[in-house]
């Protein structure tokens, strides 16, 4: 039976802001005093912060001192991005909606903390226990992130509903046993949150009450 929700936090709780290609630039000049043109182009298909783990990996020696230099300026960019931003004007009450359905409340993001809490600064009124990428040493669609969040719950995988708008969301939620929900709230399609492991798909979380009052009215329900 559904006993916990886990969100993400951009373009789930908040509208999404974050220019990352302009972060994946600023980023890539900054490896670009470390390595060759072609070894940055050969990461191309990685996340960011995934970029900058292999990066770390092939630096050798100074890959520490690159890692902090760029982790320092996408957490400044992402402090910069949040200025003047709040949640969406629905997230606390869908919030205190699930709590008011006995349900635990989780927040799983690879934004950084400062951020997270500058634009949503009383989110501990809110949500039980929050993930962002500075708690955890490997990030979604890693599904270790979710089963931090989880552990801090207490609550089993199969007994939570994972909601985003990202592939990575999907893909940590459905490679951690939980069940999934993909929002059309964001960047992504119906077609790819589908293909990423989305169960079910809405448009924004003002859906989840009822997704989840489902979910728990069938104690049967298997993981997607």
């Amino acid at each position: 039976m559904l006993r916990a929700v886990i969100f993400d936090f951009d373009g789930t709780l908040t509208e999404l802001t974050l220019d990352f290609g302009a972060m994946r630039k600023a980023v890539e000049a900054i490896a670009a005093r470390y390595v060759p043109a072609g070894t940055i182009r050969s990461l191309d298909g990685l996340y960011m912060l995934e970029m900058i783990d292999t990066l770390e990996g092939l630096i050798g020696d100074n890959g520490v001192s690159f890692r902090k230099e760029a982790l320092d300026l996408l957490r400044d960019m992402e402090v910069e991005a949040s200025s003047g931003k709040e949640v969406y004007p629905y997230t606390r009450e869908v919030l205190d909606a699930l709590r008011r359905e006995g349900l635990l409340i989780g927040v799983v993001t690879r934004n950084c903390t400062a951020a997270v809490e500058r634009v949503f600064p009383d989110i501990r009124r809110y949500v039980d226990a929050v993930a962002t990428r500075d708690d955890v040493a490997a990030v979604k669609p890693e599904p270790a992130h979710v089963g931090a969040v989880l552990a801090a719950l207490g609550v089993e995988a199969r007994d939570a509903l994972l909601v985003g708008d990202h592939p990575t969301d999907m893909m940590a939620g459905r490679a951690a046993g939980a069940h999934t929900l993909g929002l059309l709230a964001g960047r992504t399609t119906r077609a790819d949150l589908e293909k990423a492991g989305a169960a079910l798909v809405a448009k924004d979380i003002r859906a989840v009450p009822e997704i989840a009052r489902s979910l728990r009215l069938s104690p049967g329900a298997k993981t997607p």
